[in-house]
């Protein structure tokens, strides 16, 4: 099982919070566990909560006529929600699934209005979280922009060597954009350096 991460510190990473706006927070989340493979919110589907990682490996993948894109991995600390439905009320265009067996606090939409139209401190947190996400969009691009698969790969196990273990090699490879098959081939010539 992962390092289990509190909910305050959760919070801590993107803004200091009151211990009023902090209590208010916890008396609002409803922590799930969820089983490895469980889809907790499904592409196409109107998301109503964020979602913070306790424990345990999430994905964001996106579902293109069959084929997925893996987006990004989450891990303990990390937040998701869908901003197309935060935002519009539309319909997510990712899914979040857990990889493996995973603890996950929900807080739903109202409940985030409500806390944030009465803690100011909560808007400084949502606009943190939102400019770090926008950020690490705008690092992907980059990441895929600039470098070729190796590179790549050799960038993804020095950020998230202790992932490698858990995640399927599949995902892996379709986070990197390339074939399962030719990751194997990246990881032997990487081993036998």
């Amino acid at each position: 099982m992962s390092v289990k991460v509190d909910l305050s510190e959760i919070l801590a990473m993107h803004a200091p919070l009151d211990v009023e706006c902090l209590e208010a927070m916890r008396g609002s989340v409803e922590l799930l566990r969820v089983p490895k493979r469980k889809v907790l919110l499904r592409q196409g589907e109107v998301c109503r909560h964020f979602f913070f990682n306790r424990s345990g490996i999430t994905r964001v993948v996106h579902d293109n006529d069959g084929l997925e894109d893996t987006i990004c991995f989450g891990t303990g600390g990390d937040v998701f929600t869908s901003l197309q439905s935060y935002y519009e009320g539309a319909p997510s265009i990712f899914s979040l699934t857990a990889v493996t067996d995973s603890e996950v606090w929900i807080l739903s939409y109202e409940d985030m209005d409500r806390l944030s139209g009465l803690y100011p401190s909560l808007v400084l947190w949502m606009r943190n979280l939102l400019l770090g996400q926008v950020n690490a969009f705008e690092r992907r691009y980059l990441f895929f922009g600039k470098n070729d698969a190796e590179t790549r790969y050799i960038n993804f196990i020095n950020q998230r060597n202790g992932l490698l273990r858990d995640i399927p090699v599949k995902y892996v490879a379709q986070y990197l954009k390339i074939a399962p098959e030719y990751l194997s081939r990246i990881r032997r010539r990487i081993a036998g350096k």
